[in-house]
């Protein structure tokens, strides 16, 4: 039953699909976890906090319809 629920989730062929996706995941999880880890042992300095600030956007705020332009619709 878990495994064709499992299939069924996320649109494997096959239960061996599906422990590569639940692999995958597992390992994002706990490279985000460890990162965090890191992050709460060492603070930012000074330098990386300001490249983390944001960039002037002006450019970005104009009337193009980018949904439009990259349409998967489009043949």
């Amino acid at each position: 039953m878990r495994p064709r629920a499992a299939r069924s989730l996320v649109g494997a062929r096959s239960t061996s699909e599906v422990v590569d996706v639940a692999l995958e995941h597992l390992i994002r999880a706990e490279r985000l976890r460890q990162d965090v880890a890191a992050y709460r042992r060492r603070p930012p300095t000074e330098a990386e906090r300001e490249v983390a600030l944001p960039a002037e956007a002006v450019d970005l705020d104009d009337e193009t319809d980018w949904e439009a332009a990259y349409s998967e619709d489009e043949a």
